[in-house]
C-alpha cells in the first residue's frame, strides 16, 4: 500500500495538518502533474525507458508536500518513504520543477490592471544558516542574525500574492522595492508599513503611516489615519501566516540560496490556489 493510500482517508483536518493542503487541492495538483507527464511523454517517448520508480506519482507529490510542510532532513524524509536520502532529494527537486510549470503563478503584469484597486506591500525575513562566504551581506541588523528577505505584493480584496522578490538580509525594505522596479498602475492604491517611507516618490497613490518627529507630534487626525491604514495593512500578515504554514518558509533555511526564490514561488502558488475565491 502506498503512503498516499494510508492517509487519504483521514479526516480533512488531519490531512490538511499532515500535507499543508486539502485533499481536493492535492488531487487537483496531482491531475495537473499527470497531464504534464503525459504531454511530456508524447513529445519525447524515449523518456518512458529506464527503471521505474519505487514510488508512485501520488507518493512523489506527497513526499514533496511533506517536505514543504514539515521541513525534515532528506535522510528523515527518505526513511519515511522507504527510499534513500539522495533519491528523496532527487524526487523533491524533480516535482518542484514541475510544480513551477503547472501551478497558476500570478504575473507582475496583473499589477498594471487598475481593477485591483488596492495592493499591500510587505517584507518578511527568514533566518538562514550562517554562510561561509559573504556573511556581512546576509546579516540583518533588525533580526541580529543572518537572513533572507522576501518582498510580497498582495491584492487587498482577494489576498492573492502577485509578486515575490527575494534579497539578502542586509538590504533595507524600501531598497528592495526600489531595486525591484516593479511597475504598478498609477490608479492602484499602494499601502506599505513604516519601512517604506518615501514610497510616494516612486509610485503615485502610495500610503504609509505618518511618523512623529521630535518637534512635531502626531495629531488626532494623524492617529486616525494611521489606525485606518493599519486595519487594511494587517491583512498582509494573514497572507504571511498562510505561507508560513509550510515550515520551509518559517524555520532556519538550510537549502541552497539559488533555490530560495523557486521555493517561495511554489509556496505562493499553493497559497493562491488554496485560498482562491
Amino acid at each position: 500500500m502506498s503512503k498516499f493510500d494510508e492517509i487519504k482517508n483521514q479526516k480533512p483536518d488531519s490531512f490538511l495538518r499532515d500535507v499543508g493542503v486539502r485533499l481536493e487541492t492535492f488531487m487537483l495538483i496531482l491531475n495537473k502533474i499527470t497531464n504534464y507527464y503525459e504531454e511530456e511523454y508524447k513529445e519525447n517517448p524515449m523518456k518512458k525507458r529506464g527503471k521505474k520508480s519505487s514510488l508512485c506519482l501520488e507518493d512523489m507529490l506527497l513526499l514533496t508536500f511533506y517536505y514543504l510542510r514539515h521541513y525534515p532532513t532528506f535522510d528523515q524524509l527518505g526513511k519515511r518513504f522507504g527510499i534513500s536520502e539522495s533519491y528523496a532529494c532527487k524526487i523533491f527537486h524533480r516535482i518542484t520543477t514541475i510544480l513551477l510549470n503547472v501551478l497558476d503563478m500570478k504575473s507582475r503584469h496583473e499589477l498594471l490592471n487598475k481593477d485591483l484597486d488596492t495592493v499591500l506591500i510587505d517584507v518578511t525575513e527568514q533566518p538562514i544558516e550562517r554562510p561561509q562566504k559573504g556573511q556581512k551581506s546576509y546579516y540583518s541588523g533588525k533580526k541580529k542574525q543572518h537572513t533572507i528577505k522576501v518582498q510580497l505584493i498582495v491584492c487587498l480584496m482577494k489576498l492573492q500574492i502577485l509578486s515575490v522578490i527575494c534579497r539578502k538580509g542586509h538590504v533595507h525594505d524600501f531598497r528592495i522595492l526600489k531595486e525591484s522596479k516593479v511597475k504598478i498602475h498609477p490608479d492602484i492604491k499602494k499601502i506599505g508599513d513604516s519601512g517604506f517611507q518615501g514610497m510616494d516618490k516612486l509610485y503615485q497613490n502610495s500610503h504609509t503611516p505618518i511618523k512623529k518627529t521630535k518637534n512635531k507630534p502626531l495629531t488626532k487626525e494623524d492617529k486616525q489615519y494611521n489606525r485606518a491604514l493599519s486595519q487594511q495593512r494587517v491583512r498582509i500578515e494573514n497572507v504571511n501566516r498562510r505561507c508560513k504554514i509550510f515550515r520551509i518558509t518559517k524555520e532556519t533555511y538550510r537549502g541552497k540560496h539559488k533555490n530560495y526564490r523557486k521555493t517561495w514561488n511554489i509556496i505562493a502558488g499553493l497559497v493562491n490556489l488554496r485560498y482562491a475565491a
